[in-house]
């Protein structure tokens, strides 16, 4: 995820158009703090212990993905949902950016 994320801040063309955020299912503030700061996570991740958030989502597995598209009027649209890993930054990055009609 650190990779993918770096690839987004390389492109100035999407600053602002395209964020990372993950959810730490069962997580503490505290969990989450350590995790981020041991496996240096640039982009916010949100404690959910309660799962709330998860239990919203549907429970899924994790990982997880969630690509949601939000318009100028302020609506979204879920583009992309998948279980399991992505296999390469650029590759996942191209495939984001098709199917959210950045590019």
């Amino acid at each position: 995820m650190n990779e993918f994320y770096q690839a987004i801040e390389e492109r100035k063309d999407l600053k602002g158009k395209m964020k990372i955020i993950g959810i730490a299912i069962g997580n503490t503030p505290a969990d989450v703090a350590y995790f981020k700061k041991k496996y240096e996570v640039p982009f916010p991740l949100f404690p959910d212990e309660d799962k709330s958030i998860y239990t919203a989502l549907g429970k899924p597995k994790a990982p997880y993905f969630i690509g949601v598209k939000i318009s100028e009027e302020g609506n979204s649209r879920i583009f992309y949902s998948k279980l399991g890993a992505f296999g390469k930054p650029d590759t996942f990055l191209a495939s984001m950016l098709t199917l959210s009609g950045l590019e």
